[in-house]
């Protein structure tokens, strides 16, 4: 049943973003055209969301732990907060990008396979909680951030050559996708700060530094130091429109390489293929 639900989700997110890619399917009558992302996508979520239940109550264990399971939970909070975009915006642009990304998170998830949780594997208590729920929240925002900073790439270069056609038609004005990228670094930043702050104190009063070991620390905090170098640019002033849009896809990309190198090491190729 698990690997079912998140297959179905899979096939959900792939009709959202399905649906925003085919200018062609806006309905006529004045139905607002995000309105059938929003279901697609709502659907997804939701199926997603059975797929975790239905691990937790297997495993016995909050999603939060292994590769696979915390894959499938990073891929749930993009999905709900490009969700959340849909249903304030009724623009169903951001899942263009929203989509594939939580796919590709589904795939490697499903790849690296779930599996038995070990015995003493699953580490408890708030302070793990906490530490992981905010750092994947955090990451998730900035999977925002970098789907919006794309959104707003595609549409400038559409505009400065006065090409106005289905992605005038159907992506947001560039001022409401710079607007979602600011309120994504800004509210992502202090999510991000808090995950690394508990994470701090999840390692000096549980499991201590060999456990969790060096690296995993070391890329959270590098996460945490892009992060708040972008948004320090921003509320300067000195990263604005297109540039912004530039900072938010770079310091996506590092941060993705950062952890997905992580993972290729303490777990080994083998396991993705």
């Amino acid at each position: 049943m698990l690997t079912e639900l998140h297959l179905a989700a899979l096939a959900c997110y792939g009709l959202t973003g399905a649906l925003v890619a085919v200018p062609l399917l806006r309905l006529p009558g004045g139905t607002p055209r995000g309105a059938p992302a929003v279901a697609a996508a709502s659907a997804a979520v939701g199926l997603h969301f059975a797929a975790l239940l239905a691990y937790a109550r297997t495993a016995g264990a909050l999603p939060l732990s292994g590769v696979a399971p915390a894959l499938s939970s990073l891929g749930f909070l993009v999905g709900l907060l490009g969700l959340l975009v849909l249903w304030l915006t009724r623009e169903g642009a951001i899942a263009l990008v929203a989509a594939p990304l939580v796919m590709v998170l589904l795939v490697a998830a499903l790849g690296t396979g779930f599996g038995p949780v070990p015995p003493g594997a699953a580490p408890g208590g708030p302070w793990f909680v906490l530490h992981v729920g905010a750092s994947l929240l955090g990451l998730a925002l900035i999977a925002v951030a970098f789907a919006a900073s794309a959104l707003y790439l595609l549409q400038h270069r559409e505009l400065k050559a006065r090409r106005f056609g289905a992605v005038f038609r159907v992506f947001p004005p560039l001022e409401q996708l710079d607007r979602i990228n600011y309120i994504a670094l800004i509210l992502g930043f202090p999510t991000l700060t808090l995950g690394v702050v508990l994470g701090a104190g999840y390692v000096g009063l549980e499991v201590g530094m060999r456990r969790i070991g060096a690296a995993h620390l070391g890329v959270g905090l590098g996460a945490w130091v892009v992060l708040g170098a972008m948004v320090a640019l921003r509320l300067a002033g000195w990263l604005r429109g297109r540039r912004a849009a530039l900072g938010s896809i770079a310091g996506f990309a590092v941060i993705a390489a950062s952890y997905t190198t992580l993972v290729l090491l303490q777990h080994g190729f083998r396991r993705f293929l």
